[in-house]
Formats: structure tokens, C-alpha cells, sequence
């Protein structure tokens, strides 16, 4: 079976004037993604599949251009839906978070529950593996969107996955394992 590698996408330049879908990555994001891009080279994948969100996608752009691959968008792998929270302060984010990891069935905060991202996430790599049989899925995508599906996927508690991931961050699942691959010295596969 071919592995899913999980890309969190790298760091974006924070505007609070503008909705986090359309921020774009700062220079040290650029550079990192960049950076991680030489860690995802041992992958067999045959495309890139990246969030339609701004951030996402001009890291998928990075490495792929270095991995010499074609970027392909997938709505269903954008972040959980949150236009309605807007910024706000980063300890009421971590909150809605935790309330929306541990209350999974229920629309708490946000636009959809963790269910739902969850759902559509698994939709989406089932129709990825379904159109591109073996090969590495490598998948562009957010720490929160990331972490649900993951948690999920390994049985782990999905609160506790979701502050471990660095920015950027590769998770690889491979069968029921998994390994990650960050910038903070953590090997790659």
C-alpha cells in the first residue's frame, strides 16, 4: 500500500485585515518549505495534491517545482472552515480548537464540525488513491485538517497530535504507522 504524506503547509505572513485563506507565505515560510522540499524527495509520488488556500498552495508550489512533480488542487483537502471566527487572539484559537477535537460531532466553532473534515478528507484520499494507484499520495493541506484525519486514521488523541505538528511539518502514514518529518531535526522515512 503506498503511504499519504501529509504536508502542513509552511509558515504564512499573519494579516489580521485578511481572511487566513488568502494569506500568503512570509520569506521565512518560502525558505522553509523550500527546506523541506529535500526531505520529500525519497517519496515515489507522481503529483502533488494541494488545498486550494493561498498559503497551501505556494508551498506545494515550492516543492514541487523542486521535486520537479505537477500540483494538482483539491478542494477537500483545504483547513477546517472557520470564515465566520475571523483573528482572534491565539489563546481563544487554541480554545475553539480543543473544544472543536473534543466535541467531534457538533458545530462548536467554526463552519463545520471535526466530523465533517474529517469526512471529506477521507473522501478525498480515497478518490486520490483510486486515481493514481501506486505511488506516494503526497497532499498539501493544514494543521488542524491534517490532525483530524490523522488522529483519526492512527487512533491517537487528536488534541495532543495537533500541538506536537511544527510549521511546516510532514506526517506519514504508512499503514498504521507513522512518522514525521519537520525542520526542528526530526528524520525523514
Amino acid at each position: 500500500m503506498s503511504r499519504i504524506v501529509l504536508v502542513r503547509h509552511s509558515i504564512p505572513s499573519i494579516d489580521e485585515n485578511t481572511p487566513s485563506v488568502d494569506w500568503s507565505l512570509s520569506a521565512s515560510g518560502e525558505a522553509a518549505a523550500i527546506e523541506l522540499a529535500k526531505y520529500l524527495s525519497g517519496f515515489s509520488a507522481k503529483e502533488i495534491l494541494s488545498s486550494p488556500e493561498k498559503k497551501a498552495h505556494q508551498t506545494a508550489t515550492l516543492i514541487a517545482d523542486r521535486l520537479e512533480l505537477p500540483v494538482r488542487t483539491e478542494p477537500d483537502f483545504r483547513e477546517h472552515g472557520r470564515s465566520r471566527v475571523g483573528y482572534i487572539p491565539r489563546i481563544d484559537f487554541e480554545a475553539g480548537i480543543a473544544t472543536l477535537l473534543e466535541c467531534p460531532h457538533q458545530l462548536i466553532f467554526g463552519d463545520e464540525s471535526a466530523d465533517a473534515v474529517f469526512s471529506r478528507m477521507d473522501q478525498a484520499v480515497a478518490r486520490a488513491r483510486t486515481a493514481q494507484p501506486g505511488g506516494d499520495l503526497m497532499i498539501i493541506s493544514h494543521g488542524t485538517a491534517i490532525s483530524i484525519y490523522a488522529a483519526r486514521v492512527l487512533g491517537v488523541e487528536p488534541l495532543a497530535f495537533w500541538r506536537s505538528l511544527s510549521i511546516p511539518t510532514a506526517v506519514v502514514l504508512n499503514g498504521g504507522e507513522i512518522n514525521i518529518i519537520d525542520l526542528q531535526g526530526n528524520p525523514a522515512c
